[in-house]
């Protein structure tokens, strides 16, 4: 019978057994069972120590005792006593809670950083091998085979915490956590890994050049992700920081963890996790995180909608390694998504003064998510020098790009992507205008001008990050990023550096990425002359950088045979 699911199993997906095969072998079941059976064992002698000793005859204190002794003893620590019959009286609800949490963060360090790492090790070392090239020319689509590396790759991981699960499950119960809770974290964990798993699969397919070392990279980042969120998560103050970043929280699925907390009704100060925050969460002012149901649910939304997305582009570089790994019509589903869900974070309740002050350092935050955005979408949608030849050369020959050329600048998989990311950041924009005409603002046509100026720049960043992947470099990419990163924040260095006061010296600001901070309090101070030589100078740009892309991209695209005739006639 084991025979014929495994045949099944083979039938439905032969690379999870191709994996499972290579992977599942007594010597790495053992090592990962020892490592699973010591880290549980190692985990009760710490909390078992914590506890208080008969052997010791002098007072003793314990996060797990129940008796208070103030001035005596930190509020961490209280004083320990016994019962009638002699025993210790603990605390064995908050001392099951703490295992419980300690279990939780273990293994989601284990599974996400483990596992981001042996993906992107293997597709590194199928790659180095040349079997990847065979994987593509499979059958099978391509969403089975990668569903395939999935479940197959970090098997081992998951085999280690199977071993966890127990103690973490029977710790959850006796900290009286709801069954149903227990269960929404665990498929938390699990759609969790499928979002970070899929990221690092996107990201070992789009760095292969860095080979080896991509491995290290990816895990390293999400090791400190997670470190940067955990630690927030279990700081003594709220982990809410009421602003966009509040956004990155909903993909760390130890937030979940606030929620399972607070179903034990242990205080706040006493659980280490501050869940009384969650009723301060808000995305467009609604506050719906305070029921544990809608909150859950809108974490599992937005991991969803970011999985789609990634197997979006997951799908294309798979099989066309050569492409850009994001089409431009997904391009637009993506800004759309990033915009409006962002967005929603700025209307939260303020830390700094008033509600005004405090939405609009939200504004100048989501300025700095949009802009990064933004270089994203540059590095995703930029064709190299190669790509760009053969559409200029042969797009006239093709149906598909027999279209107008303005459309095919717009759809096109191979065309230039200026245009592209000028829509994109169009309807970031065009998003942006309600916002700021509805938020409690006093000068939103300041904020307005400012982010529209900001996005001029990003359009013509994305110009000359396309023309430098035009001329033929060793390392285009990471020149063109270079270059974009020095135009970026250079000049603001240099005018802090002069002490240009964005409060008196206004115009220059408005040709940097932090003009939002110079024109919203100076609105008055900005003349009609220098806000349309800013804008002017800045349209020049963008037309001249993409006249001369454009002569560049027509030359290119001259056939061999003319080139061939006109030489012939200059010899006659």
């Amino acid at each position: 019978m084991l025979v014929t699911y495994i045949d099944k199993i083979g039938d439905w997906n032969p690379q999870l057994i191709r994996e499972l095969k290579g992977r599942f072998k007594v010597r790495n079941l053992s090592i990962a069972a020892v490592i699973a059976f010591g880290i549980q064992f190692l985990l009760l002698l710490a909390f078992d120590a914590q506890l208080p000793m008969d052997s010791i005859t002098s007072p003793q204190s314990s996060r797990y005792c129940t008796a208070n002794s103030p001035g005596r003893y930190s509020s961490y620590r209280l004083s320990c006593i016994k019962d009638l019959l002699g025993n210790w009286v603990i605390n064995w609800q908050l001392w099951w809670l703490d295992i419980f949490k300690v279990l939780s963060v273990i293994g989601l360090f284990i599974l996400l950083t483990a596992g981001a790492y042996l993906l992107i090790a293997d597709l590194s070392k199928e790659e180095n091998r040349g079997t990847l090239n065979f994987i593509r020319l499979s059958p099978h689509s391509s969403q089975n085979i990668l569903l395939g590396k999935i479940l197959g790759v970090p098997s081992i991981i998951y085999f280690l915490s199977a071993i966890l699960c127990p103690l973490h499950l029977i710790a959850g119960i006796q900290a009286r956590i709801s069954p149903s809770l227990i269960l929404a974290y665990y498929l938390g964990i699990i759609i969790s890994c499928a979002f970070f798993y899929s990221l690092s699969l996107l990201f070992g397919l789009v760095s292969s050049g860095l080979g080896g070392f991509q491995a290290f990279l990816c895990s390293g980042l999400v090791l400190m992700f997670l470190f940067i969120t955990t630690s927030v998560l279990f700081s003594s103050h709220d982990f809410i920081s009421h602003t966009p970043f509040d956004w990155l929280m909903l993909f760390y699925p130890g937030t979940i963890l606030a929620y399972l907390v607070e179903s034990t009704y242990i205080p706040v100060k006493t659980a280490d996790i501050d869940y009384e925050t969650l009723e301060q969460f808000a995305w467009y002012g609604k506050q719906f995180w305070q029921n544990s149901f809608l909150g859950i649910s809108f974490i599992f939304a937005n991991y969803g909608l970011w999985i789609y997305w990634i197997n979006q582009a997951l799908n294309r570089r798979f099989r066309n390694p050569n492409a850009t790994w994001l089409s431009k019509v997904n391009s637009y589903g993506i800004s759309a998504s990033f915009i409006i869900i962002t967005t929603g974070f700025i209307f939260q309740s303020g830390r700094w003064g008033d509600i005004e002050d405090h939405i609009f350092a939200n504004i100048i935050i989501l300025q700095m998510f949009i802009i990064g955005f933004a270089c994203l979408l540059m590095v995703a949608l930029s064709p190299h020098r190669q790509t760009l030849y053969d559409w200029a050369r042969y797009r006239h020959e093709s149906t598909e790009n027999s279209r107008s050329l303005v459309r095919d600048l717009i759809l096109g998989e191979k065309s230039p992507s200026p245009l592209a990311i000028a829509l994109n950041v169009a309807i970031m924009f065009a998003y942006l205008i309600p916002t700021a005409l509805i938020a409690p603002l006093d000068h939103p046509f300041g904020v307005l001008l400012a982010l529209f100026i900001t996005l001029n720049l990003l359009i013509i960043y994305a110009v000359i990050g396309q023309r430098i992947l035009l001329f033929k470099l060793p390392k285009p990419t990471l020149i063109a990023t270079g270059v974009i990163g020095v135009l970026m924040f250079i000049p603001p260095l240099i005018f802090a550096i002069l002490q240009l006061d964005p409060n008196k010296a206004v115009t220059p600001w408005l040709f940097t990425i932090f003009s939002v901070v110079a024109s919203y309090d100076n609105l008055e101070m900005l003349s009609i002359m220098s806000v349309m030589f800013s804008l002017l100078s800045q349209w020049g740009l963008i037309a001249l950088g993409s006249y001369e892309m454009g002569k560049c991209l027509q030359k290119a695209g001259e056939s061999e045979t003319k080139l061939l005739l006109n030489s012939s006639g200059r010899l006659i």
